[in-house]
């Protein structure tokens, strides 16, 4: 008896937008932390204060 499971095509569509938001949330947190960090040496600069 052959008992098949249906749904494949869900579970491999879920698992590919899976990665891509788990790939896109680390994009942004990545780049999140690159801006804080430009930030706070611009508050060192001579430019952060024309900024101000």
């Amino acid at each position: 008896m052959k008992n098949k499971v249906r749904g494949g095509a869900f579970r491999l569509v879920g698992l590919i937008l899976g990665v891509i938001a788990t790939s896109i949330g680390t994009t942004a947190i990545v780049f999140a932390a690159v801006g804080m960090h430009q930030a706070h040496l611009c508050k060192r600069c001579s430019k952060g204060a024309t900024f101000k």
